[in-house]
């Protein structure tokens, strides 16, 4: 029998992506794998179909020949002249070039993907909203915190077992927490059934921990808040997490950051912007001002006729080694003026 279009088989135009051909062959492979339909050879034929149709149109080489001249370009099979079918390839798991044909059987099996990783979990993560002052997160600091976690058990050493009642190593998989098994043409990898994936075998409860293997635990530490957070980053204290419940390692702490508003200062990336008031004579004339920094004062030359807006950059005074400050100037207007003062004032007019 004449064979079918490889663009028929998978149901794209001849223009289509790369992309285009991978989500075809995706889709038709999911509804034809014979794991899928086990007994119909039908579809088992039809997923030989689609499989060597997505080898030839997703290698850029062989598209471009069977574009050319169709299948003559591949003699009898495909895959080189004169070669067969490249079937093995395809329940060897590769699945053509640039696919990943874990991602296909994932899809498949769900939480018993072949690929499911098995063995000790990680413990959960922590996190812990942490107010700083405006400064602080500027410039940096170091705070020592309280928080609850879950640490492992003295009483068992964190196996939820009463010492020399079990928890040996699990005869099954050997520790590994994981075992192959056959599925239709495949051999895949999945948890260990005996053990549940943690490599050993149940005991007798540890009586502290009920047998969950880890116990709850005030925790006081320092910690090290980096210079230039901004409100709501995350900073990660690792291994400072919850404890594995199965002897895996711990989890992490993530310190959220809550930065409390300053009224003299505010950001803008690294830069520090604070507004300094200069009196009129001084915007006209020249002078000098004292200006507010997050260490100590200092001060700043203003040139005659500055504007009101104005900014001026003292450097080095935001993040450190990134950011400056900015003094923003704002002209102070009198409300009400001395009788002499207006006099002189009205005797300018015009001449400003």
């Amino acid at each position: 029998m004449a064979k079918r279009d490889y663009y028929e088989v998978l149901g794209v135009k001849r223009d289509a992506s790369p992309d285009e051909i991978k989500r075809a062959y995706r889709k038709l492979a999911r509804k034809y794998h014979p794991d899928v339909n086990p007994g119909d050879k039908g579809a088992e034929e039809r997923f030989k179909e689609i499989s060597e149709a997505y080898e030839v149109l997703s290698d850029p080489e062989k598209r471009k020949q069977y574009d050319a001249m169709g299948h003559a370009a591949f003699g009898a099979g495909f895959g080189g002249a004169g070669a067969g079918p490249q079937w093995e390839e395809f329940t060897q798991g590769t699945g053509g070039p640039g696919f990943d044909f874990s991602d296909l059987f994932g899809d498949l099996f769900g939480e018993a993907a072949p690929f499911r990783r098995a063995g000790p979990r990680k413990g959960a993560d922590l996190e812990y909203e942490m107010p700083v002052e405006f400064r602080e997160a500027v410039l940096g600091t170091e705070k020592e915190i309280s928080y609850q976690r879950h640490a492992p058990c003295d009483g068992c050493s964190g196996t939820g077992y009463r010492p020399g009642t079990g928890g040996g190593t699990c005869p099954q998989c050997k520790g590994s927490g994981a075992v192959r098994a056959s599925r239709g043409i495949l051999s895949i990898q999945q948890t260990c059934p005996r053990c549940g994936g943690t490599g050993r075998l149940p005991g007798t409860p540890c009586a502290r921990c009920g047998g969950t293997g880890t116990v709850p635990k005030a925790e006081r530490i320092r910690v090290r808040i980096p210079a230039g957070v901004t409100d709501g980053s995350r900073v990660r204290v690792a291994g400072k997490g919850e404890a594995s419940p199965d002897g895996g390692p711990p989890g992490d702490l993530y310190i959220r950051i809550r930065v409390r508003p300053d009224p003299r200062f505010r950001r803008e990336d690294d830069h520090v912007i604070t507004t300094v008031k200069v009196p009129l004579l001084d915007a006209l004339l020249g002078g000098t001002v004292e200006v507010p920094t997050l260490g100590k004062p200092v001060r700043m030359k203003i040139p005659p006729g500055t504007q009101n807006g104005q900014r001026f950059r003292i450097r080095g005074k935001g993040v450190p080694g990134k950011g400056d400050l900015y003094a923003e100037v704002q002209v102070e207007i009198p409300r009400r003026l001395d009788p002499e003062v207006r006099k002189v004032l009205e005797g300018l007019r015009g001449r400003l």
